[in-house]
């Protein structure tokens, strides 16, 4: 996959969506994107930070500016309520980038009652695709003769190599909790998504792809670091243009490949874990996913969410 040789999108400039965009690799995701001439729609928990975020990039080349949505991931009614005010624009969207996520130190819940990571990083994410699908499609379907891609690019982590996903207790209620189990459960459930996902958008000119952006100077990674033992711990890269084109390149780049359903770690396709293989499990996941967050299972949003069940 060389970066380099691979033409940008100023062609067809059209909105790229990304949480947790005030920060870390999701705003340099966002400089990379903005940089290469798209807007940037920024999911961000605080509207404030999300603002100063996107005063720092670089002014887009087409006719959308940067936008921000207040969106808490622990939040399925605040992640609704971003999707309907973005939806509400009427813009064709380019890509999106699932990029938000926490690792608290004990466990803790959710607003709707689920396991804060696999909240953040998981059910909030496949909500807002859901949500955000008729936007994308229509991208894709807009700059059908351009040979330009349309990309959910969802951020994992090599971490996620590990047990299989445990859908009899997915939110720690009665094994012991260890958020950094519950990290790879959750980001596990990333590329397993993914995988789902994948198999759903082929052939609509939308790509769904799982990438594990290596160790960055990130407060989530210094979070996780807290919780790790200190042997085990690689020396993470100070934020750069390298991390920029991980993930950015990734959802605005490599416009003559087709990366759908494909795991890539750094810039290069990779093999997952074998747990993520498992094509009963990303169904499994599927399910109980669109369960949990009120979904139909073909997408279709029926309100509010009920976790009591999960």
């Amino acid at each position: 996959m060389n970066q380099d040789a691979l033409p940008s999108r100023r062609d067809a400039p059209a909105p790229i969506a990304i949480t947790g965009a005030n920060r870390g690799l999701g705003l340099a995701a966002a400089r990379w994107v903005a940089g290469r001439g798209h807007a940037v729609a920024l999911l961000c928990r605080s509207e404030e930070r999300g603002r100063a975020a996107a005063a720092s990039l670089p002014e887009p080349g087409g006719p959308y500016q940067h936008k921000v949505f207040e969106a808490d991931f622990a939040s399925l009614d605040s992640v609704r309520t971003a999707a309907a005010r973005l939806t509400a624009l009427g813009a064709p969207l380019g890509g999106l980038v699932n990029n938000a996520a926490v690792i608290p130190q004990d466990r803790a819940e959710s607003a709707d009652g689920f396991e804060a990571q696999l909240a953040v990083a998981h059910l909030g994410h496949f909500l807002l695709t859901a949500l955000l699908m008729d936007s994308l499609r229509r991208g894709a379907a807009e700059r059908g003769g351009s040979g330009v891609r349309v990309r959910i690019a969802t951020v994992s982590s090599g971490a996620h190599y590990g047990p299989a996903f445990d859908l009899d207790d997915p939110n720690f209620r009665r094994k012991p909790y260890d958020s950094l189990v519950a990290y790879q459960q959750c980001k596990l459930a990333n590329v397993l998504f993914t995988m789902a996902l994948a198999r759903r958008v082929a052939g609509t000119g939308v790509e769904a792809v799982a990438v594990d952006p290596g160790v960055w100077d990130t407060s989530l990674f210094r979070d996780y670091a807290k919780r790790a033992s200190f042997g085990s711990m690689p020396q993470p890269a100070p934020l750069d243009e390298r991390a920029e084109r991980i993930v950015g390149g990734l959802v605005a780049g490599h416009a003559d490949e087709d990366l759908n359903g494909l795991y890539v770690s750094r810039l290069a396709p990779a093999e997952p874990s074998e747990a993520a293989l498992d094509q009963g499990a990303q169904e499994r996941l599927w399910s109980w996913s669109a369960q949990a967050v009120d979904l139909e299972p073909d997408g279709a949003d029926r309100g509010a969410p009920s976790p009591e069940d999960a």
